[in-house]
This record gives structure tokens, sequence and C-alpha cells, in this order.
């Protein structure tokens, strides 16, 4: 029997402001099972406790759930916590005995942390779209045994086709500079060390589906649209086969993507052109070891901004750098790298934030040198949900390295995003 669910969206960053495609696609996968789901979007919210709280007199709901989609702003620089502000919103939810679940890829990163620092009661790591639903199956039935469900298991429904804005105020988003956002597939199989995403199962969502759900938002006059995949080509042969439909398709849009440097070919880049992708933000690691644990090089980075420049699609650098044991003329090198084989742009951070259970954690656990490298002290008790960086570099390190060439920016000292110019 389908019930009457709340879902939340609590973030209210604006620079630009984030449309929540997550609980979009959540209320598609519950509504095929007979769901009542209404999105509640607080991003442009004057008063967010007050809209709660008239939401949840109005509408006597069975259940709600918040998407986190970070814990903080993820940079060093003017780091915002977002918790201590959600957890007022959630404890308005059970001030009127309503049960939270929590999800995003924020709750995932460090699930049972999150769960116990807000007294939520439930919590869906990874996809939501069949995990969910089988959750309030278990729910319902008091058959439920665990308070998180790992999504990853249970991956996409990839029979869903995704009619969206009918539950989001789009306007709004594009208005203040949004861009409509889409996904391909969940789940990364890249091996970088400080990331909660590395080794997750991938799941694709079927193409004839994805298509159709452009083509109805083009339908409705969106024709801009950002990939909010981690990395577009996890697997070369369907990223090609989904940009050869998408041309097929003819749709009047233009849309951007996110990288990674492996795999690849020639063919790619003309579809992506073919297609009007006009902007690829490209993630790169000036540590080696990092580089070839994901199967990429120097040589890699030049047919790539080659291909770029070939086909006319621009190319903005997300370059990290400094990374524990990493040296300063590994930084120098790629620094240099990229002022002989010029992108776009490039974004430079060399502050890792630091997740639990990663490999960066172990590693900063392990190695007391590496600990005095932190921005505040490391217990043994730590959690790090609470943002804990590490930087063996100076800002004027860097500064000194670029030596005034505008190709370089320092990400996070100005407010923005890397999938924009």
């Amino acid at each position: 029997m389908g019930i009457k669910i709340l879902l939340i969206n609590p973030n209210r960053m604006q620079n630009p402001p984030v449309i929540p495609i997550g609980l979009e696609y959540l209320a598609t996968a519950l509504e095929k099972h007979d769901h009542d789901v209404t999105i509640l979007d607080l991003c442009f919210a004057s008063s967010p406790i007050e809209i709660l709280k008239r939401t949840l007199k109005e509408g006597k709901y069975d259940l709600a759930g918040f998407s986190i989609r970070n814990i903080d702003s993820c940079v060093y620089f003017n780091n915002e916590f977002y918790l201590s502000e959600l957890k007022k919103l959630i404890d308005c939810v059970k001030n009127h005995n309503i049960r939270v679940v929590l999800g995003g890829s924020g709750f995932s990163a460090m699930p049972n942390e999150i769960l116990e620092y807000l007294q939520a009661d439930y919590g869906i790591i990874g996809p939501g779209e069949v995990s969910f639903p089988k959750f309030l199956e278990l729910w319902q039935t008091k058959q439920l045994n665990k308070k998180i469900l790992n999504g990853w298991d249970y991956g996409l429904d990839d029979s869903l086709i995704h009619k969206r804005t009918k539950k989001v105020n789009y306007q709004q988003y594009v208005t203040n500079e949004g861009i409509v956002g889409f996904t391909t597939h969940s789940g990364c199989q890249n091996q970088c060390p400080y990331c909660i995403e590395a080794g997750t199962k991938v799941s694709f969502k079927k193409i004839t589906n994805i298509l159709a759900e452009l083509e109805y938002l083009v339908n409705l006059g969106y024709t801009h649209f950002h990939l909010c995949d981690s990395e577009f080509n996890s697997d070369l042969n369907f990223s090609i086969e989904f940009c050869e439909n998408l041309v097929k398709k003819a749709l009047p849009l233009k849309w951007t993507l996110y990288m990674k440097p492996f795999p690849y070919n020639e063919r790619l880049f003309q579809l992506l052109h073919k297609s009007n992708a006009y902007l690829i933000t490209l993630s790169v690691d000036s540590d080696k070891i990092t580089q070839t644990l994901n199967n990429y090089s120097y040589d890699d980075l030049v047919k790539i901004i080659d291909f770029c420049k070939k086909y006319k699609i621009e190319i903005a650098i997300d370059l990290i750098t400094g990374y524990p044991y990493e040296t300063l003329d590994s930084t120098k090198k790629t620094i240099e790298f990229f002022q002989k084989h010029r992108p776009t742009t490039v974004g430079i951070s060399f502050y890792y934030r630091i997740y639990k259970n990663t490999t960066l954690e172990k590693s900063i656990r392990n190695d007391p040198e590496l600990q005095k490298k932190l921005t505040r002290m490391c217990s043994e008790k730590e959690n790090f949900l609470k943002p804990i960086f590490f930087s063996q570099y100076k800002q004027s390190d860097l500064e000194e390295l670029i030596a005034g060439d505008d190709l370089f920016r320092i990400a996070g000292l100005v407010p923005g995003v890397n999938y924009q110019l």
C-alpha cells in the first residue's frame, strides 16, 4: 500500500543553485510503486524552518526523506559546515512524530556518523531508485532489520523514464544561472585514494530512456544541460553509443560534462562535438601514483587537450595536487606541463578534505608526520565529520609556481563551480 512521503531538498547553495534531480529521480521511482510524493525545495526559501512547519502541518506525511548533497562546502577556503543547520530541519520533522530517512551523495560519504549526528532514523547509501522502494516495503511490513540500506547493491531501475519539472520550480533555478542536470549512470570504478565514491558499482541507464528524458525537457524549453555523472567515460563503449544516439536525435541543446583521462579515443571527441558538448571538466592528479592507479599519463593528457582543440570543445582542468609524499617538484612539473599544453583553464586544489574509510584517511592515521600537516588536530577517535584538510603547501608556493599566468586559478578563493567558465 502506498504512503505519503515528503522529500526535502535542504541545499541552499546558490553559486549557482543546483536543481535537486536526485529527488526528482527518486519521486519517479516511488510513484511507480504507488506512493504519494511531494518535493519541498528549500533552496530559495527565506525562512526554511517556517516553510517546513507549514508544509508538515498541511500535509500529514507518513515519512520524510532528506537529500544531503554535501556535508560541507568541500573546499578549505571559506569552508561552510552544513549539517548543524540541517539538524534544525530534521528536529522540526521529528517533533511532528514523522520518521526521517537520509540519502544523497553527502550522506553516502559517512553514513553512520551522519545518522548519529543528525539523530535521524534511517539512511540509504548510494542510488535510491531501487533501494528506497525496497526499504519502504520492508519498513511497512515490519521486516526492516537495519537502519542503513546499501543502494549500491541494488543499482538503478533502468525501466524508468523521468518526466521532470513537475515538482520543482525550474524557472527559478535557470533565472539564477542554474543549469538543468541529468545523469547516464551511477558509481565509479576509479581508484582515487581520497574519494568517497572510488570503486563503487557502476550501473547504467537505458540510453533510449535518457534521450526521452532530455527530449521531454527540450520540449519544455530547456536547452542547456550539465551532465551530473561523476565521470562520463566510465565505459567508453557506452559513452560513444550515447553520443551516437544523441547526435541522431538532433535535439536543439548544448551540454557540459565531467570526464576522467581514461578511457577515451578520438571518436569520442568527434561525437561530443557533433552532439553539442561545449565544455569538458577533466579531473587530473599531479601525483604519479594516483595517475597510475587510474591508468593514465601525461601522454594521455596531451592527446585529450589536442582532441578538444581539434573539435572545438573547451576543456577545464580540475587539478588536485600535493598528495601525501608527493614533492613540490611533481607539482611544478604539472604546472609547467599545462603552461606548455594549454587547456582553457586550470583550477588548482591543494587541500584534501579527509573522509573516513578512504585510503587517504588510513595513510593519515598511520603516519604522525602527515598529521602535522592537517588543518586541525586529529584524535584517535576522530570521525572526520567536521572538516579536516591535509595540505603540505602554502598558497604562496602555488602562486610562485603559477607566476601570474592567468591560465590558472586557485580553487575555492572565489565561490563558483568547475562546470561553468
